[in-house]
């Protein structure tokens, strides 16, 4: 049985930010898709990831859902 393969096509921007994180210094950006082919496998965005500030290439990636309008990664909720 072979395994099912995400893409950043299954994620479409315009309701899902890539979240890249670094392991070894906790550097956190937002990715930016541009410059990513389309059809990337995640797996393969994975193994391409190198932290800008440290070098490292222990990283990880987080998938936010956004569509819902005005959610921010990492903005604390205040309750009103």
């Amino acid at each position: 049985m072979s395994e099912a393969t995400n893409t950043l096509d299954d994620f479409p921007a315009g309701a899902f930010t890539i979240l890249a994180f670094c392991d070894t210094c906790g550097q956190q950006v937002s990715l930016d898709r541009a410059g990513l082919p389309q059809g990337l496998a995640i797996n393969d965005l994975l193994r391409r990831l190198r932290c800008a500030a440290c070098g490292s290439r222990e990283t990880s990636i987080r998938i936010a859902y956004t569509g819902a309008g005005g959610f921010r990664y990492g903005a604390s909720a205040r309750p009103t």
